[in-house]
């Protein structure tokens, strides 16, 4: 019975090995396809082949006759459903290793022990060459898996016990031992068998040794180490990978030296990687915000452009920028883990940078440009939202639809900014009712969320009516700019604070130059009209909403000395020169919280006027000397 059993026993492994190896034969071929669609299938019907044979095989209780053989079909199966999911290695992956771990364990006859106890019992034991050969595969996969999630000091722990080196566990900063411990990994001598796999021990321990290089550089990086992440790095970009993760070291380098303040080395890394990678977008991105800080703004927007340009023009299929073995690096270091150092904006971001970019420099042609294909490429479709968080997140539609206003309002595009505001007004018009009370903002998480996106919609639906006013007043239609300037100012007020106004935060600052901005505007086209009064009692409201804001003081002196209140006049002079230094500090920490949309209040200001400030200095020093001379003659 036992050699019938044997003989049983021999012919089952025949016949698995043979379905296995007919499985990675299928599997080599279908890598060879050139159509994507196909060789997608062909993966799915691999893995899906590979899954049911390991089924059978652990369908019977474990032999040491098969166990070599049904780790290898494990081993095949999780490498190759890794190649068919998105994701690289997954968490679910570690089941069925830990699954044939405690299939080794009972064909040894040990006791059932959990976490690197197993391993250390299993690599413990004595077994034959073919058995020792799908442990170290085996094991290898254990490490690339507990990689793959962060789990390094386990990695180093296997490793060591691999590499027959000495106990790790009273030594500091153990990780850095993992490079070297995968160094002294010998891997058994693999001669042709008759087992076949996906991929060889030895060059599973090349592309280990990459991604822990890599891993550790990220870990670096992240930690503000950026000598010791361009040690680690320089390593990765030295061994075994793919051109698109060569591409993504030469990236991560590049930020490295950033972050040292070394601009040419970094731009060299980027340009580095472009040509290892024509696709590496996020160094082209990187190359953009470094023009930007050292203010070469012609390279910052030829390098926005031509991203634009690749993101509207995908390339290849991403299948091409592989390396033809199917255990990569890209399964053990997900884009994820590298964060924003890999990742580019989408080209609505990039689009945006440019408009913004140019606005912000007076660029007025080419930003006005930018932003009307931005909200043509927006109505066309709809951004998309990626998995990870960009490195240049677009800002709410709102907002970009009022910067466009105020760059059509520079370029003196009046209608246009009256049709664009009119469009944003529609689609906020009704979120901005009822009044909102800032002091209960902290009180309740929720509360302060629905608070703040209402207050959100009335400093947008304001500034709209602030924007719109300025554009009526420029047509020469004061009547319909004083109705909009009000419209503004009325929204404002539904803004109200009961804690004597002691809240710090920047809607409620902005909410404030916005009423002064009204208050001003309305001035204007009050003077305009020839109706002073009123004119005064604007710029008298906006001096006492914001004492700061430009222009207010020159406005207020201007209206009270055409009026013929001169000894006001006067007087409101001698209080903003005594105070002149102050305003203005009050102003510069101001204006930094400002949207760009509000660019043309901060920019624009009202200089004051020569002609009156001369007038103002003779009218002084007349009364002064009127004042000494009736003193003189009273003595006498």
């Amino acid at each position: 019975m036992e050699v019938d059993g044997e003989t049983e026993d021999d012919d089952c492994g025949t016949w698995w090995t043979q379905e296995n190896n007919s499985i990675i034969r299928t599997w080599q071929d279908s890598e060879s396809l050139l159509d994507a669609r196909i060789r997608a299938q062909r993966r799915q019907q691999c893995h899906s082949d590979s899954f049911h044979l390991l089924q059978k095989i652990q369908g019977l209780p474990p032999a040491p006759r098969t166990l070599p053989l049904e780790l290898t079909v494990l081993y095949n199966m999780v490498i190759i459903h890794s190649n068919t999911t998105a994701g690289g290695l997954l968490a679910e992956h570690s089941v069925p290793v830990e699954d044939a771990l405690s299939r080794v364990i009972e064909v040894l006859g040990q006791d059932e022990t959990l976490g690197a106890g197993r391993w250390e019992k299993i690599l413990a034991a004595d077994h034959s060459l073919e058995m020792t050969s799908a442990l170290n595969r085996l094991a290898g996969l254990q490490c690339a898996l507990w990689l793959s999630h962060g789990q390094l000091q386990d990695a180093v722990d296997l490793l060591s016990l691999l590499g027959r080196t000495p106990d790790l566990h009273n030594c500091s900063h153990k990780e850095d031992h993992l490079l070297s411990l995968i160094k002294a990994w010998k891997v058994p001598l693999e001669e042709p068998e008759t087992i076949l796999t996906v991929q060889t021990t030895s060059l599973m321990k090349d592309v280990l040794y990459n991604a822990a290089a890599l891993l550790q550089g990220v870990i670096a990086l992240n930690a503000s180490d950026f000598s010791q992440a361009v040690i680690f790095l320089q390593e990765a970009a030295s061994s075994l990978c793919s051109s698109r993760v060569l591409a993504d070291i030469y990236t991560c380098l590049g930020c490295s030296f950033y972050k040292m303040a070394k601009p040419q080395v970094s731009l060299q890394y980027w340009r580095l990687a472009l040509r290892t990678d024509f696709q590496c977008l996020s160094a082209l991105y990187h190359s953009s915000v470094l023009y930007h800080d050292i203010g070469d703004t012609e390279s910052e927007l030829e390098a926005l452009a031509l991203l634009h340009a690749a993101l509207e023009n995908p390339g290849v299929d991403d299948s091409s920028r592989k390396t033809s073995f199917p255990f990569r690096t890209e399964l053990i270091v997900s884009s994820s883990v590298l964060g924003s150092f890999i990742h580019a904006p989408s080209s609505f971001e990039v689009k945006y940078l440019m408009a913004r970019h140019c606005l912000q420099k007076r660029s007025i042609d080419q930003a006005v440009g930018h932003y009307l294909e931005l909200m043509r490429e927006l109505q066309d479709r709809s951004p998309c939202q990626g998995s990870s968080s960009s490195p240049a997140p677009l800002p709410r539609i709102p907002a970009i639809y009022l910067e466009a206003s105020a760059a059509l309002l520079e370029d003196e595009r009046y209608q246009d900014v009256i049709t664009v505001c009119s469009e944003l007004l529609d689609s906020v018009r009704h979120l901005t009712s009822g009044v909102i009370n800032v002091d209960s903002l902290g009180s309740n998480h929720e509360k302060a969320k629905s608070m703040r996106e209402q207050l959100n919609c009335i400093v947008w639906a304001s500034s709209a009516y602030l924007l719109q006013g300025e554009a009526q007043g420029m047509l020469g239609d004061h009547r319909e700019s004083i109705t909009d300037f009000t419209r503004c100012i009325n929204l404002l007020v539904k803004v109200q604070c009961g804690n004597s106004g002691s809240v710090d935060f920047t809607e409620y600052k902005v909410c404030g130059i916005l009423k002064a901005a009204a208050l001003l505007g309305r001035y204007h086209q009050f003077q305009d009209m020839g109706e002073n009064t009123k004119a005064l009692t604007n710029a008298k409201l906006c001096l006492q909403v914001a004492p700061a804001f430009p222009g207010a003081t020159s406005c207020l002196l201007n209206a009270l000395w055409t009026l013929g209140q001169k000894k006001e006049a006067t007087s409101q002079w001698r209080r903003y020169q005594s105070n002149k230094e102050n305003l203005h500090q009050q102003w510069e920490d101001i204006r930094g919280d400002l949207p760009l949309y509000l660019s043309l209040i901060r920019l624009r200001g009202d200089s004051m006027d020569e002609s009156l400030i001369r007038e103002l200095e003779d009218y002084v020093q007349n009364e002064e000397h009127k004042m000494s001379s009736a003193g003189v003659a009273l003595l006498l």
